[in-house]
């Protein structure tokens, strides 16, 4: 079975693939075989080493990404084995753990989970029991506030310990009625999930041992968007084997507006001295040009592993940079560009696509 799941693969990704035996850190590129790596690394621990699937615990950033890993380990091993295979989201995992353990903590199996509206409605309720008017202050902001200070696993108090602003103060005040409205009404909010999982674990060894010994190998895929509390759990879950393998790429971190801890990926490392460390340089989906441009932007950033990827395909065209003075100018540029590519070409419109940062910007080039 070895040699095809190791079919067409490069000597990284096999590296890869085929580590054994204690944590792992796979940096991979943009283009590189990311998700190939994640799929066949898990077959060949179920068709090779003997790993039962339901053994293995894959976090993926979506339930979609969980369906097509799945679809793609039948396909790789066949039957149904992807099936079996415990991928999903952390947060969908923390709910079936607090579904089937919560009650050592106080949550019911039926607790309830509060989506963002209903936590807003929640939020203006503490803002009221606190006696404080809450049109001086956005809600949301305040509710971004209380899901970052979960996301970095504190609670109430650990929050309060911190304030340093007027701010601050506020949300230390509707956190602490928040949460008192959640747990009287046995809810939770997304970012609970994360955070009841952790004290749950932390608070009952007995429980966390269960679990450890149910996943003998945890991966974690687009690590760099993990939060603290994500990357706690995993750690926890991972304690009794140490076998734990993140994939990610800290040049592609782009959540942090959603709590995403960058410092997860940069310090990994630290947190566990030998781990194996895997590169995927191998770029299979841009040409020399576009890697170098983008290569030169990103390499000033010092908060970053480096890494230079390699191009599979052939030299494209240079990168091209037009300086435009406002945005009808630019957006003349761009069309007189594509008429001039389409001449006496096989171009059509629909094989261009242009890109912009915000919906508004889009009405030049309409025009």
């Amino acid at each position: 079975m070895e040699p095809s799941i190791l079919h067409g693969l490069n000597s990284r990704q096999s590296e890869a693939v085929t580590h054994l035996g204690g944590p792992m850190l796979i940096l991979a590129g943009p283009g590189s075989g990311k998700t190939r790596v994640i799929v066949h690394r898990i077959a060949y621990l179920i068709s090779v080493v003997g790993i039962e699937p339901n053994r293995i615990f894959a976090a993926t950033f979506t339930n979609k990404s969980s369906r097509e890993l799945r679809e793609r380990l039948n396909r790789l091993i066949g039957g149904f084995q992807g099936e079996r295979v415990n991928a999903g989201t952390f947060h969908g995992l923390c709910a079936r753990i607090l579904r089937e353990e919560g009650s050592r903590i106080g949550l019911e199996p039926n607790f309830t989970i509060y989506d963002t509206n209903d936590s807003i409605a929640v939020v203006k309720q503490a803002f009221e029991m606190a006696e404080i008017d809450y049109r001086r202050i956005p809600l949301k902001g305040v509710l971004n506030a209380i899901s970052g200070a979960k996301a970095e696993l504190l609670d109430v108090g650990g929050y309060r310990q911190g304030v340093a602003s007027y701010f601050e103060e506020i949300v230390a005040q509707v956190y602490g009625y928040y949460q008192t409205f959640l747990e009287r009404n046995q809810g939770v909010d997304f970012d609970d999930l994360l955070l009841r999982t952790f004290h749950l674990f932390s608070g009952h060894p007995d429980i966390l041992e269960s679990y450890q010994h149910r996943y003998l190998h945890t991966l974690v895929d687009e690590f760099q968007d993990t939060n603290v509390a994500q990357y706690a759990v995993a750690k926890q879950l991972s304690g009794k084997w140490g076998n734990i393998c993140v994939v990610g790429d800290p040049d592609q971190s782009i959540y942090s507006w959603r709590h995403a801890d960058i410092r997860n990926i940069l310090s990994f490392q630290k947190d566990f001295p030998a781990a194996r460390l895997v590169v995927l340089e191998e770029n299979y989906r841009s040409p020399p040009s576009v890697l170098e441009a983008a290569h030169g932007v990103i390499s000033a950033n010092t908060q970053r592993l480096d890494k230079q990827l390699i191009a599979q395909k052939p030299p494209g065209d240079p990168v091209f940079v037009y300086e435009a003075y406002d945005s009808e100018d630019e957006a003349s540029w761009v069309v007189g560009e594509m008429e001039r590519l389409r001449r006496g070409t096989q171009y059509q419109y629909n094989d261009f696509a242009i890109g912009y940062r915000v919906n508004a910007q889009s009405r030049a080039f309409e025009e």
